[in-house]
């Protein structure tokens, strides 16, 4: 009986994160497609939408390790719980928004939250489920797609009725669900005695899967700001796709990369996951080089799909690098991974604002696909070094 017991309530704790990640990725997107438009309807220009984009990086990579140690100190369900409450404010913030700077402000806060949940539930995912397992990072992965999915689809809808303000206060709504999950969520102890890190960071860095991951994200996050923060406003400006049309291209994107993720745990159990990696970088450099020689929906949409199929296996097989690579100091381990991201994510606007002013969007997409090849060569260098080391050992 009592192990019948801890079955049911390690199953209910899977049920109630999911659904808790379900809905506050759910609220959290709901930004996604319209925030940048946003700040130009309230008089932003587009290197303030540059600056937006920045400050948030620089939020996520200042709190990103404070977080991941904090969560490995006390527990990961305080975090949670705040990310889940940040999340639902930072909307309700945007909702009263009057100028730009409100809008930098409720960025900030959503950036705080989306941080929390991220990291958090990341680490989460692959305790819960054991992290020699791809299941957890994978359904982990695949809830948060399927929020991408319904979150622009939702906003989409709305889009038809409302003005883009209303459709904030309908993600504070929804993100409210996730702190109401939040509450029966199992605690889970902290694995450190102390917030000194200066072992585990040096344990960490050392690590050769991690510093792979590194790496990735850092091309992966040049590769998403080209496509998330300025592919809107280039359609918007040059193409006069209204807000709902943007908000479908976020759709077909976010379904391409939850159809990806359905068998993605078949698929890593077969295929190594340097080798998912590569196909991604190929799909998404690919996807980048299209733009230019893009002019209608159709054509954006092909655009969606593929980034989108990219994304989807790009996140999950580098995760799961990460979490086989680190177990007393996940949460750390995946702060630091993501934090390359936010370093990225950080400085990557406000250049990417310089050479499209310099050379137009053609020039400067062809330039972020080259890029996305680089990334491309280098895991299929490490690939080879992986494969070739397994034949040394055998």
């Amino acid at each position: 009986m009592p192990e019948e017991g801890t079955a049911a309530n390690i199953q209910r704790t899977k049920i109630v994160f999911l659904g808790l990640n379900l809905l506050t990725m759910i609220a959290s997107n709901m930004t996604t497609p319209t925030l940048y438009l946003y700040a130009i309807e309230l008089g932003a220009s587009v290197a303030y939408v540059g600056m937006i984009a920045s400050a948030t990086s620089a939020i996520r990579l200042l709190s990103r390790i404070p977080m991941g140690l904090a969560s490995d100190r006390f527990g990961r369900r305080p975090l949670i719980r705040i990310g889940a409450m940040g999340a639902s404010l930072a909307l309700l913030l945007l909702y009263l928004a009057k100028d730009p700077f409100y809008v930098l402000l409720g960025s900030v806060a959503s950036a705080l939250a989306l941080t929390s949940i991220f990291t958090i539930g990341l680490t989460m995912a692959s305790e819960i489920y054991s992290s020699k397992s791809t299941t957890g990072v994978s359904l982990f992965a695949l809830t948060s797609s399927l929020a991408m999915v319904i979150a622009p689809g939702i906003c989409s809808l709305l889009l038809l009725v409302f003005q883009i303000r209303e459709t904030y206060l309908a993600g504070a709504i929804i993100g409210f669900g996730g702190v109401l999950c939040s509450i029966p969520l199992a605690a889970s102890p902290g694995s450190r005695k102390s917030f000194d890190a200066s072992g585990s960071l040096e344990s960490v860095f050392r690590d050769k899967g991690i510093q792979l991951a590194i790496v990735l994200e850092a091309f992966f996050s040049l590769a998403i700001n080209a496509v998330f923060v300025f592919l809107p406003i280039y359609v918007f400006e040059r193409f006069q796709l209204t807000s709902a049309e943007i908000s479908f291209l976020f759709v077909l994107y976010s379904l391409a990369m939850m159809a990806v993720r359905l068998p993605l745990p078949r698929i890593l159990r077969k295929v190594h996951e340097r080798t998912v990696i590569s196909f991604g970088y190929f799909a998404y450099a690919l996807a980048l080089l299209i733009v230019p020689f893009s002019n209608t929906i159709v054509h954006f949409s092909v655009v969606a799909s593929v980034s989108g199929l990219a994304h989807g296996v790009i996140f999950p097989a580098t995760a799961l690098v990460v979490s086989r690579s680190s177990h007393k100091d996940l949460g750390l381990a995946n702060s630091i991974y993501l934090g390359m991201g936010d370093v990225v994510s950080m400085l990557a606007p406000l250049a990417f604002v310089s050479l499209i002013g310099m050379f137009d969007y053609g020039p400067f997409y062809l330039t972020i696909s080259a890029i996305t090849f680089v990334g491309l060569a280098y895991a299929l260098k490490k690939r080879r070094e992986v494969f070739q080391s397994r034949k040394n050992l055998s």
